[in-house]
């Protein structure tokens, strides 16, 4: 079984080689590592270039294709792998074994996944995620718990089956959440590996697309994820009443997770839509519990909650 690890890039110069390096150092014998630069502007591609390993191939894109498209094409056309795991450039692995051990969970059980914890960075604060799950999870019952507890699946920790992906149509909307809006499609009717370990660590950067400050990017992310319920698969494994259900919670958790900025410039906007999405009762939860927490402090301090 041959693995990828795609790194897609874009003027990360700072970051870029330790992310190369983490790939590189992965046990996995069978193992290809793809860099896709996406037409950088600072010293990104001269690093790329730096670095000699046989297992190591890079690619330069002729125009700048956008952060979706640039995954598009390392998944599409320019990875060779059964499986791969898709690994941004200014992100980096942890465990050297995870390929290893993943593997082994897809060779064992047939997952069409497995993914892992990872630590989140923002500047010199990490934190842990804690997912408990077992080694083998039901993808009708990960995708109704989806965000519960914390449970998600982080993107640099999921390692996929490649045709499977391309067959539906993997990273085809250009939203912050387009790897959930892949994931959450691909699992229902399937077997879902689980690593418990903290394989990794996505750095949270003050220009990455989920901390930006437009509420209505955070507006249509929700609502392409909602329309995941239209898809063929899923229609087919989950009853209409559950997946009513599941938009609601779906709505709810993201909405809480809006950075407190976002909230305190544009709170009427969030609550009218909050109102109309969720209902009375689930609105006045979040009303109560995080938007006017938000809304006071945000007028003060611009931070993430």
């Amino acid at each position: 079984m041959k693995i990828s690890i795609l790194i897609p890039t874009y003027n990360q110069e700072k970051f870029i080689k330790q992310a190369i390096e983490s790939a590189l150092q992965q046990t996995y014998p069978n193992l290809e590592v793809v860099v896709c630069d996406d037409c950088s502007t600072d010293g990104t591609w001269e690093v790329v270039q730096s670095i000699n390993d046989p297992r190591l191939r890079t690619y330069r894109n002729s125009k700048n294709l956008g952060r979706v498209g640039n995954y598009r094409r390392l998944l599409y056309e320019l990875a060779n792998g059964d499986y791969v795991l898709n690994l941004d450039g200014d992100d980096y692995l942890l465990y050297d074994n995870y390929i290893q051990e993943a593997t082994g969970l897809i060779k064992k059980f047939g997952t069409v996944l497995v993914f892992a914890n990872q630590y989140m960075g923002y500047g010199n604060k990490f934190k842990q995620t804690n997912m408990k799950l077992p080694a083998i999870v039901d993808g009708n019952w990960l995708f109704m718990n989806f965000l519960k507890n914390g449970i998600h699946i982080p993107h640099l920790t999921a390692l996929y089956h490649r045709q499977s992906a391309i067959k539906a149509d993997f990273y085809q909307k250009d939203i912050v959440s387009s790897d959930w809006h892949s994931f959450l499609r691909l699992i229902v009717g399937k077997k879902v590996g689980f690593i418990p370990k903290p394989v990794g660590v996505w750095r949270q950067l003050d220009d990455s697309e989920s901390k930006k400050g437009d509420v209505g990017v955070f507006i249509e992310n929700i609502e392409a994820l909602l329309e995941i319920c239209n898809d063929k698969n899923v229609k087919k494994e989950i009853p209409i009443q559950q997946c009513r259900q599941w938009q609601k919670q779906l709505i709810y958790n993201l909405l809480r997770s809006i950075p407190v900025c976002v909230v305190a410039q544009n709170l009427n906007k969030l609550c009218t839509y909050a109102y109309k999405k969720l209902g009375i009762v689930s609105f006045l939860k979040l009303i109560f519990s995080r938007f006017s927490v938000k809304g006071l402090i945000g007028k003060f301090r611009c931070v993430e909650s």
